[in-house]
């Protein structure tokens, strides 16, 4: 049987197929941006400390940049200038059994209602991002399996802008869903991918090795 895909394996197919297959051949580490982003999402509220936050990233990731210090402050000045709702964020998984697509997600609700995201990238000027809608329908594809019935809402916290954005995913969305879960099936099945067009390639953690695509004995789509 295939092995499941996950939310943020998705989220890099609908990106690009190819990354996703980099990704498979070298797992990406924690990025110093996510673990602060996570760490000031977990106080977020009044009495955001940034001398705790930045403690607690080292201790998390004991290799982080001195010079991140200054990133954190940044981001801890952004998150105090709005209210926030009280989240206890922790990593919740997730499972859709139906689509073989499992997950971690940073909230849920009680009642799983809704669920919350924790980004570490800005905010953009009006709603979510495209790569963002997509892991919200994720989220809430694998949820509504458990819950029986739609999600509310999803919420993204973009903390470097210290930002909240509720969205309610769309069918198009859904569909996204399901055509990234086409393109990583693919891919698991050992056929790799060729570089899209559209290939988002300035912010691809696999720009210096991809060049021109994969290079493999394995089949091409």
């Amino acid at each position: 049987m295939t092995d499941p895909v996950t939310v943020s394996g998705l989220v890099a197919a609908h990106r690009c197929p190819l990354r996703y297959w980099h990704d498979l051949q070298r797992p990406p580490r924690e990025s110093a941006r996510y673990a602060i982003a996570k760490q000031i999402a977990a106080h977020l509220g009044p009495g955001l400390d940034a001398d705790r936050v930045w403690d607690e990233v080292v201790t998390v990731m004991p290799g982080v940049a001195p010079t991140d210090r200054a990133l954190l402050d940044e981001w801890v000045a952004a998150c105090r200038a709005n209210r926030w709702p009280r989240l206890e964020l922790r990593d919740r998984p997730v499972r859709s059994q139906r689509l073989g697509l499992v997950g971690q997600v940073d909230w849920v609700a009680p009642d799983l209602a809704s669920c919350a995201v924790v980004r570490a990238s800005r905010a953009p000027t009006f709603g979510v991002t495209g790569a963002d809608r997509v892991r919200a329908a994720a989220y809430a594809l694998c949820l509504e399996e458990e819950r029986g019935r739609p999600l509310d809402e999803v919420t993204l916290l973009y903390v470097p802008s210290g930002a909240l954005r509720r969205y309610v995913p769309q069918p198009r969305d859904r569909r996204a869903v399901l055509r990234a879960l086409a393109a990583a099936r693919r891919v698991q099945e050992g056929r790799v991918p060729p570089k899209p067009a559209e290939a988002p390639c300035d912010r691809c953690p696999h720009g210096e090795t991809c060049g021109g695509g994969a290079r493999s004995g394995a089949a091409i789509l």
